[in-house]
């Protein structure tokens, strides 16, 4: 019997001055790849002599603001069976190299869908997207958010990739949002009607939190691109698709600047469209964005309703993301939906619900920080002091505890009367906080409990000196 050979692979990356992010990708995909092809765009930092010393095949390309073009440069050097596209700020899930080696033996499949983790500051948010395709069988298109166009069908996998690149400072991230938002504006003036690119720029303003930028962006669209549906009843699904992400965003936009009630017309007007041009089934995106509204406006029974209807249509999307081609955002957002319900149940008293939904949000993804939070208030409000520390102890241990954490954890400790430890929490929290006069007092305090009464005076004198440098001195006429 012929054996079958096995499947390789070409790893192909566009970089430009990615020496802080490249060694750690280049280190997770070595094991994983048979080659890695770097197109260089103009670095003038350390990208290439690191890319070389990895025994990357590195290749100079002038760049001319098109992301595609460059992409499908670098697909010209490769000689593997299949390309795996990964970016310099992204680094592969050593434990799923099993899996990506078993994907690509698959022949029944021509492209990869696998699942990036978005690092953003604590949290991690997830969405699928392809990023393995055989080689010849794909190419991309758009000058900035490239889309890969695949023949035939798609493999849905939980293959990890972590993105950092939106975990960067202050000064970088805004370099990066004003050149894509340069570069979005000159795909939409060369295409005015390309939905994709609209709905990119107006994320590109929600994500730097210009929302009413994102407001005019997102009207203008809608009023430029789709001013009479559902009219045109032969509108493809493509179009359809792209109004809905305009929608989506647009309602976003409007939802962060608390207008709750335009946020849900919004939605509601392109639910209502989109089912009478039997577009189906609902767009997870906007049930999601719709379940939000509701849970900001306080109606949580009907928030709840739609988490849930979010979560069932899930389900379907995945397991037709075979066939549905389309960017949905939302796809990873089950933890988001649990997170959901569980502070709606929180906040109808509910204790016990609340605690189970927050338990399954942390348990589909363990970085979400604001869930270990609420679970812990849900502790503390049943009276269970013990595992609201141990939540909060549990957030520490993945590393994305913040300040307010230490804080609380201090807190929790005194109601336990293990004083020690929460002079720890406490000292660590001041260290960043040292202006805290009601945490130095409670310090002082727990320094007393504990018999060190030299240390607590220390703190009470600390805390009233900084309470008098406060006041401001009397001005006499």
């Amino acid at each position: 019997m012929k054996s079958i050979r096995k499947q390789t692979i070409s790893a192909c990356m566009i970089v430009k001055n990615e020496e802080e992010f490249l060694p750690r990708c280049l280190r997770s995909i070595q094991n994983a790849v048979d080659e890695i092809i770097i197109v260089d765009t103009g670095s003038t930092d350390n990208t290439i002599t690191i890319a070389k010393n990895s025994g990357a095949k590195v290749y100079n390309y002038l760049w001319n603001d098109s992301f595609s073009e460059a992409r499908n440069h670098s697909l010209l050097y490769a000689s593997g069976d299949w390309i795996l596209q990964i970016d310099a700020d992204e680094e592969l899930e050593q434990a799923d190299i099993p899996l990506l080696q078993t994907a690509v033996n698959n022949f029944e499949y021509t492209a990869i869908v696998v699942a990036i983790h978005s690092i953003i500051k604590d949290n991690t948010h997830k969405f699928y997207n392809t990023r393995l395709f055989r080689r010849g069988k794909g190419f991309y298109k758009d000058i900035i958010h490239e889309q890969i166009v695949t023949e035939g069908k798609r493999l849905p996998t939980e293959i990890s990739l972590y993105h950092h690149g939106y975990n960067l400072d202050k000064k970088k991230m805004e370099e990066k949002w004003q050149r894509t938002t340069y570069l979005l504006k000159k795909q939409i003036e060369q295409s005015k009607f390309d939905g994709f690119a609209w709905f990119n720029l107006i994320r590109n303003y929600r994500t730097q939190e210009l929302f009413q930028d994102g407001i005019r962006a997102g009207e203008k669209a809608l009023s430029l691109i789709y001013p009479d549906l559902p009219v045109k009843s032969q509108e493809t699904s493509v179009n359809l698709h792209h109004y809905a992400m305009i929608i989506y965003e647009t309602a976003n936009c409007y939802l962060h600047n608390k207008n709750i009630l335009k946020t849900k017309e919004l939605c509601n007007t392109a639910l209502s469209k989109l089912r009478k041009l039997q577009n189906s089934p609902d767009n997870i995106d906007i049930i999601f964005t719709l379940a939000c509204a509701y849970t900001q406006e306080g109606c949580h029974y009907k928030a709840i309703d739609h988490f849930n209807r979010f979560l069932s249509l899930r389900k379907w999307y995945l397991q037709n993301i075979n066939t549905n081609l389309l960017l949905v955002d939302t796809l990873g957002y089950d933890y988001a939906a649990y997170h959901g319900i569980g502070y709606c149940f929180g906040n109808l008293g509910k204790w016990k619900e609340a605690i189970t939904y927050f338990l399954k949000s942390i348990s589909h993804n363990p970085k979400y920080l604001i869930a270990y939070k609420n679970l812990a208030s849900c502790y503390f409000q049943v009276k269970d002091i013990a595992e609201a520390a141990n939540t909060l102890l549990k957030a520490v241990s993945e590393g994305i505890a913040d300040d307010d954490v230490m804080l609380k954890l201090a807190e929790f400790y005194r109601e336990q009367k293990a004083y020690k430890k929460a002079v720890h929490c406490f000292e660590m929290y001041l260290k960043k906080h040292p202006e805290d006069k009601g945490a130095l007092l409670t310090l002082a305090q727990s320094y007393e409990q504990l018999g060190n009464l030299g240390a607590a005076l220390v703190g009470h004198k600390t805390a009233l000196s900084r309470e008098e440098g406060e006041r401001k001195p009397e001005v006499r006429f």
